[in-house]
């Protein structure tokens, strides 16, 4: 039901569906995230990544700055449609995922860069499997040792991941969900 002619539907809850009506919404949460996954992999294998000037650390910083930044503004897009949306806790929880997807990647390509500059970096040179599996195991805390950092500087950017880690999935999840929240008038 449109508030008003051409507006947005009022948001709903996802229980206010009937069965047909829940099943529809989740097949589509799971196709648009099927895509999203295939596309941001997609990405991940494809963009060019590049080592830096091993003279500079500072360049690496800079990349995580970027990182930052780059996250941060596709989760205020991600929020912006958590508050349009016509079920907003299905798109909340959609967003979450998402964005710990995005943010495995942009840690992923860092390291790459990282390894690329100075294979000595970590116990191995990364390719691109190995630095999405070595973030995915860090983020999942699981560290099975197989890939460890050497350098300094690769220690201080896993440390900065570890931590980001927990403060990413608690940031996403709250304000995703407070957002939903605020769309439904809670």
């Amino acid at each position: 039901m449109a508030t008003k002619h051409g507006s947005q539907p009022d948001p709903i809850f996802l229980h206010d569906l009937d069965k047909a009506g829940r099943r529809h919404v989740l097949i589509w949460a799971g196709v648009r995230l099927a895509a999203f996954t295939v596309l941001i992999l997609s990405l991940y294998f494809v963009i060019p990544v590049g080592g830096f000037n091993e003279a500079n650390p500072a360049a690496a910083w800079i990349r995580l700055a970027v990182i930052v930044i780059v996250f941060l503004s596709a989760l205020s897009l991600q929020l912006r449609m958590i508050l349009a949306a016509h079920i907003p806790q299905v798109r909340a929880a959609v967003t979450v995922v998402e964005a710990v997807l995005m943010f495995l990647c942009l840690f992923s390509l860092l390291y790459m860069s990282l390894s690329l500059t100075d294979q000595s970096s970590f116990s191995h040179p990364l390719t691109k499997t190995d630095a999405l599996y070595f973030t995915t195991s860090t983020f999942a805390t699981v560290g099975f040792g197989d890939i460890t950092p050497i350098s300094q500087l690769a220690r201080s950017v896993v440390s900065v991941q570890m931590i980001a880690d927990l403060g990413a999935l608690l940031l996403v999840g709250k304000v995703a969900f407070f957002a939903a929240g605020r769309r439904l008038g809670l």
